[in-house]
């Protein structure tokens, strides 16, 4: 989709509606730089279906009212899905403007059956559209985010790290077909950067333009904003920051069926197995490795343990200055589930894009590390919904990316 796309300049007034409160249309025209007469006939179809309303403000002076232009909230709901890491998913209700209006946690136990998903996702959202909290027909749309490869565009659900074997599953078109209401998809780390991009406090340019790398609670991966819009791939994924190339010859080997990747270097679960390897130990399980990473970080303080950690550092620094001396985006984002993963890495990572960067470049480049924060990802996935409610056409339909 281009810049000047119709739907996507819909989305970007409601966006920038939602985020300053009230905008009138000759404010909204400047912010757009669109003409008066286009914003005149977007406002107009955005109050038709029932995004906007019109506020009157009492007048300075002696001139007319000034009419602003907001999201009216109750007009409609977002419904949203975010499965957490022990067999539970929080199930949240969104009003229009974004805030949280309800939430319900239900139990779904582990996701490594790729074809029980649709139903496991049908039943939580059914359990709480049970609760008629809100009117179900102002249930406008439903999000999922999931861990593993998925293709954001078309909502198909390829794998999952529990089960790691391919599948090309339509899960939002299944789970809508069953629910009768539009589902978008995607992953975790879209989900923090979406809350970034949402919900963020920065100023209104560092949060259209910037790439968040999330460390997880095990894994990783990455996503980037350009111009306040999602990149997505020419087949619809996002970023695979996790598979970059940072080794070669030797490089340790990856549950994607390749070697040297960046998430056996940097991310929870391969310290931990490389960890593992040097200890001649074999972790069983995700909380195996955990409890392994917890252990090496015990024994940081060990010269070869260390190096694990500023390994780690190093080979996300190398990763980050590739992209950055390739894109220059203007802001990169670090944000760690973990403390005690940030602390080891953090000079080792500030070395490598110190020195890998292009200096010119790095002069102008905004890098932020900090913690995952406990609402990102719900903030996120209930992100994911709005955007796709508000990009629905007029007759309900999701439009495609």
């Amino acid at each position: 989709m281009h810049l000047n796309d119709p739907d996507y300049s819909k989305l970007r007034a409601l966006k920038l509606i939602r985020r300053e409160g009230a905008l009138s249309r000759v404010q909204l025209a400047e912010r757009l730089d669109f003409n008066r007469a286009t914003v005149t006939e977007l406002a107009a179809e955005l109050v038709r279906r029932g995004l906007l309303v019109e506020e009157r403000s009492a007048a300075s002076g002696r001139g007319r009212p000034r009419t602003h232009l907001s999201i009216d909230a109750g007009a409609g709901y977002a419904i949203s899905l975010f499965p957490l890491m022990d067999g539970r998913a929080t199930v949240d209700i969104i009003d229009l403007k974004g805030a949280r209006i309800h939430s319900h946690e239900v139990t779904t136990g582990p996701l490594d059956d790729m074809a029980a998903l649709p139903h496991l996702m049908v039943d939580a959202f059914e359990a709480m559209l049970a609760e008629r909290v809100v009117p179900r027909e102002l249930v406008r749309h439903a999000a999922i985010i999931l861990p593993g490869l998925v293709n954001h565009r078309d909502g198909i659900a390829h794998w999952l790290p529990s089960s790691r074997v391919r599948h090309d599953l339509p899960l939002a078109a299944l789970v809508a077909d069953r629910i009768g209401i539009p589902v978008s998809l995607d992953n975790r780390a879209a989900a923090i950067a979406r809350a970034e991009h949402w919900f963020g406090t920065e100023t209104e340019g560092q949060l259209d333009d910037f790439t968040l790398v999330a460390l997880l609670e095990v894994g990783m991966n990455a996503s980037r904003y350009a111009g306040g819009r999602m990149q997505v791939g020419y087949n619809g994924m996002n970023s695979e920051f996790s598979h970059v190339k940072v080794a070669f010859e030797g490089g340790r080997p990856c549950y994607c069926g390749s070697s040297g990747c960046l998430t056996t270097y940097a991310s929870v679960s391969g310290i931990a197995s490389e960890f593992a390897r040097i200890g001649n130990l074999s972790p069983s399980s995700a909380a195996g490795l955990q409890q392994l990473f917890d252990e090496a970080v015990r024994l940081a303080d060990a010269t070869d343990v260390q190096g694990l950690f500023d390994t780690a550092g190093k080979a996300l620094g190398t990763a980050v200055s590739n992209h950055v001396n390739e894109n220059d985006p203007g802001r990169v984002v670090i944000t760690c589930a973990r403390s005690d993963l940030l602390r080891l890495i953090a000079e080792p990572f500030r070395r490598a894009v110190d020195s890998r960067i292009l200096s010119p470049i790095r002069a102008r480049t905004r890098i932020d590390l900090r913690l995952l924060e406990e609402d990102d990802y719900r903030k996120g996935t209930a992100a994911l919904a709005l955007e796709g409610l508000y990009r629905e056409d007029a007759s309900g339909t999701p439009a495609r990316s």
